[in-house]
């Protein structure tokens, strides 16, 4: 999805060198480049010195907290430019912090910058006018203590405040974290964070499960409790990339007082909004009007495929049973657990793992354009032997290739990431590469793989609890094992901060 790549890389918050405010494009400045969340040691950082009017140090400002321009020695403003200022923890998320202040003048230019082990952080650059602001700092661990300061430009002038401290609080008593079992910063991708969801109860499917973005120590950074125990497997960036969007599933939820969901939020909860949908399944995705398309699962045997447009006018695309009868009747024949939009064509993938299938279904006609897998009439594979079995996640890459974790036929607790070139002349989908997980991850439900920008594959081994980054020759490149808690879908992040700008 090149514009959210786009997105992403313009918000990004940057490492700082110790000498000047952050460039206004978000990225590093000429002495210090981003790696791993820290300077590469081309400038200092938390020296107490600098020089006055220039933006203050890494550390926040001059050595007394003031610059040289009309400041005060005790962190005081040039006129009067700020009259009180706070930082605390997040009452809702303990892993973020907010710093809070009340500011009396224009300035062309606002942002924060914080430190915490070895990584400096700013916030994105904004104009802020006179009055009560505040700002969220994100990408932080929990139990971790943080230094901040705050720093504006008024036309030709920048002034940094002394610096404030504060200790992130402790994750939900029933959060459980993954242990880092690898990371190779060469070749892993540049993204810092992961975006995933997690089952922390004690039976696959059942909850309660928490959405939670991870740092590349595999330390939780930020959190939401879904309500209900109800079931969410693939959380995802928004389309435009400004807030995430997740799946709030009652299918294993005996409550009928209970509705299915989909819920948009901002990383510091500023914005939320919950879409409630009757019948709706396991499978989703958002579609570009704001909409979503979904299995609405009528019964056990009839499962269709929905649209619900932003005005709340619900549409039924195409119906699986009519079709499904002519191969297999069975329970749960047709049950998807994914569905996946290609907006260009706006087609969608419909995945059925009992039957070991896939559609593309037409989004505006209802067509059925392929089918593939083990029923009958299907396209073939090349080799037989890569066909699906019980596959997850099939979806695109954006070289048009399709991407599938499945297990394979007659191979005993075996599981493969297949890539496949599809030819509509022979319908025929090739197989183009292949990894095979190591001994001992088996996704018996869920997982899934997407690609990276950097030509890497993230893969979930759903019901072992395992996330693995492979590189194109099959090295790994990260791991992370939350040992037999069901896991969902995990992206690459680079950018909080664009996930917390809202709609």
């Amino acid at each position: 999805m090149p514009t959210l790549a786009l997105l992403l890389l313009a918000c990004s918050p940057t490492v700082v060198d110790g000498d000047g405010p952050p460039p206004q494009d978000g990225g590093a400045d000429d002495t210090g480049t981003v790696q791993d969340g820290g300077a590469d040691g081309g400038g200092t950082t938390g020296d107490g010195g600098g020089t006055a009017g220039d933006g203050g140090t890494g550390d926040g400002g001059t050595g007394d907290g003031g610059t040289g321009d009309g400041g005060t020695g005790d962190g005081g403003t040039p006129g009067g430019w700020v009259s009180s200022i706070s930082l605390s923890v997040h009452d809702r998320v303990a892993t973020l912090l907010v710093l809070s202040w009340t500011q009396e003048v224009d300035a062309d230019g606002a942002w924060v910058t914080y430190s915490f082990e070895d990584q400096v952080l700013t916030s994105p650059v904004q104009p802020r006018g006179p009055g009560a602001h505040s700002e969220v700092l994100l990408g932080i661990p929990p139990g971790v203590e943080v230094s901040a300061s705050l720093t504006l430009d008024v036309a030709e002038e920048s002034w940094t405040t002394a610096l404030l401290t504060e200790t992130t609080g402790a994750l939900p008593g029933n959060l459980d974290v993954p242990d880092l079992v690898l990371h190779d910063p060469l070749l892993a991708g540049e993204e810092r964070y992961a975006l995933a969801a997690v089952d922390v109860g004690s039976y696959d499917f059942y909850g309660p499960f928490y959405v939670v973005i991870l740092d590349r120590q595999g330390r939780v950074v930020w959190y939401e409790s879904v309500d209900d125990s109800r079931l969410t497997w693939q959380p995802r960036a928004s389309l435009d990339g400004t807030h995430l969007v997740y799946e709030a599933s009652t299918y294993y939820v005996y409550d009928s007082s209970v509705q299915p969901s989909i819920k948009r939020l901002t990383l510091d909860n500023r914005q939320e909004d919950e879409t409630f949908i009757e019948g709706m399944g396991l499978a989703w995705s958002e579609l570009e009007d704001g909409g979503f398309v979904f299995d609405h699962a009528e019964t056990g045997y009839e499962y269709h495929i929905e649209r619900l447009s932003p005005d709340g006018e619900r549409k039924r695309i195409w119906s699986c049973y009519p079709w499904m009868q002519d191969y297999d009747r069975g329970y749960w024949a047709c049950a998807p657990n994914a569905i996946v939009v290609d907006h260009a064509r706006m087609t969608a993938l419909y995945s059925m793992f009992e039957t070991s299938t896939v559609v593309e279904i037409d989004l505006n006609t209802g067509e059925m354009l392929r089918q593939m897998g083990q029923l009958p009439d299907g396209w073939a594979f090349d080799p037989e032997e890569s066909t699906f079995s019980l596959q997850h996640y099939p979806n695109w890459t954006e070289d048009g290739t399709l991407l599938v974790s499945t297990h394979t036929i007659g191979a005993g607790r075996t599981q493969f990431i297949r890539e496949y070139a599809l030819d509509d002349e022979t319908q025929t989908l090739e197989q183009i590469w292949s990894y095979q997980q190591p001994t001992g991850y088996y996704a018996e439900y869920a997982g899934g793989a997407l690609r990276m920008d950097n030509g890497n594959t993230m893969v979930t081994v759903g019901t072992d609890g395992a996330v693995l980054e492979i590189t194109p020759d099959g090295e790994i490149a990260w791991e992370l094992d939350w040992h037999g808690h069901l896991v969902g879908n995990v992206t690459a992040l680079d950018d909080l901060y664009a996930l917390n700008q809202g709609w």
